[in-house]
């Protein structure tokens, strides 16, 4: 769905292998694997290991240089509430954390009503409900869970969000229900051992790992109790919310001015008017009707291929910047490999310096574009306790979006009015002087 959604985005991902090559540094290919130092959202989990976002190999005709990435913590955005006046940072400080104590004694659960059991796989993105995520698995621990959930007929697991500093799990996770699970060992020489097809079907809330011992051991998969989450504004069929749908007609027309500014700056990328047709801010019930949550996750993909557009302007800078530096300079030959690669800490400082500089700038783009398309603020959304409040924080985002397009018109505007100002100033001489 991509090329009709967004405007001015073509995937460029290209292989990371290369032919053969000569060992002289001047004549090997030099590929540098940068990025903007972010990590994969969830639906990039499609086939892909975390890490190797947006990489591409840069041909500048000189040596292989190891895979250089920044990983830079993104700091909290703070957002000024234009009604109450608070700042607010888009709802990341109000996302809950569980610490699992490994030293802990394992448990039984407490058997409440409304609780259940069952597998928990912790997983570094936030996943949206109602989509359809795909997953590779090769840990032994979790081709075991995949086994027991298939013999015992539950097919689902919890799946929950990871605290990248401390490790601490979100408190809100969803469920994932296996639809297909195809077994590919012999095809991928048993690296991969199967690729599941699910559904994600609830959101849940963690009440307790019930075997906390085995984060440390690793033995086997985790296993929580946990509860299901509904809405708290959910109405009773037949009884609409008249309020809400007014609050849902709004944010439509706060996207739909969205679209419209973007293609009037030219923004690249951007949505499509194929776009406006399509949208949703409804409650959602089921992978063929998203509502809100289709609408937040087609904001992901955006986001996602924003940031993308940023890495590959990164690289054709880092790319001019290395051509530059192999044009007067050269490598040492015994510092490059058989297969014509170099690590990184050999490159010459000043070289490294300019690489590092580059990517920090653009690291410092997509924080003041707030750009993450992997960002906490997707987990704030999960857990939230109503479609209303849901509704609000994704309304925050559009508008803060929103003031950059007006912030970028205004300057468009500055520029454009005072280029005429200097033509009519260096223009043909009056007939009167």
């Amino acid at each position: 769905a991509l090329p009709t959604a967004f405007h001015g985005f073509r995937c460029s991902r290209a292989s990371h292998e290369c032919a053969r090559h000569s060992r002289s540094p001047s004549k090997a290919m030099l590929l540098l694997y940068t990025c903007v130092g972010h990590t994969l959202p969830p639906r990039a989990l499609r086939g892909a290991a975390h890490g190797a976002a947006y990489a591409r190999p840069l041909d500048l005709g000189a040596a292989y240089a190891r895979p250089l990435v920044l990983r830079a913590a993104q700091p909290p955005l703070l957002l000024l509430d234009e009604e109450s006046g608070d700042i607010n940072d888009g709802g990341i400080s109000s996302v809950n954390w569980v610490t699992v104590d490994a030293s802990g004694p394992d448990v039984e659960p407490t058997e409440e009503e409304g609780t259940s059991v069952m597998p928990l796989f912790p997983l570094g993105a936030a996943y949206l409900p109602h989509t359809t995520p795909v997953l590779n698995i090769f840990e032994p621990r979790y081709r075991a869970m995949y086994n027991d959930i298939l013999f015992n007929g539950a097919r689902r697991f919890m799946v929950t969000n990871v605290e990248p500093e401390t490790g601490a799990l979100a408190e809100v996770g969803v469920v994932f229900y296996l639809d297909e699970l195809k077994e590919v060992s012999e095809q991928t020489q048993d690296r991969v051992k199967y690729i599941g097809q699910h559904r994600v079907i609830n959101r849940v809330r963690l009440r307790r790992v019930l075997n906390p011992s085995v984060v440390a051991t690793r033995d086997t998969y985790l296993k929580a109790e946990v509860e299901v989450l509904s809405d708290s504004d959910q109405q009773e069929e037949g009884k609409p919310d008249e309020g809400l749908a007014a609050e849902e007609a709004a944010a439509e027309e706060l996207f739909v001015s969205l679209v419209d500014a973007q293609k009037s700056l030219g923004e690249e990328p951007r949505f499509t008017d194929a776009v406006k047709g399509s949208l949703s801010f409804a409650r959602g019930t089921s992978p063929s009707d998203r509502g809100l949550w289709g609408t937040i996750g087609l904001w992901q993909q955006f986001l996602e291929q924003r940031t993308q557009v940023l890495g590959q302007k990164m690289q054709r800078e880092i790319q001019s910047g290395v051509a530059s530096y192999l044009s007067d300079n050269s490598l040492r030959e015994d510092l490059v490999n058989a297969r014509g690669e170099i690590r990184l800490q050999d490159l010459p400082p000043e070289l490294i310096a300019e690489i590092e500089a580059i990517q920090r700038r653009y690291r410092g783009e997509v924080d003041a574009l707030d750009g993450e398309p992997g960002s906490l603020r997707f987990q704030a959304l999960l857990q939230s306790d109503s479609h209303r409040q849901r509704l609000a924080l994704f309304c925050t985002w559009l508008r803060k979006e929103q003031k950059r397009l007006a912030t970028r018109k205004s300057l468009q505007s500055l520029f454009s009015s005072g280029d005429a100002k200097g033509e009519g100033e260096g223009g043909a001489p009056d007939d009167k002087s």
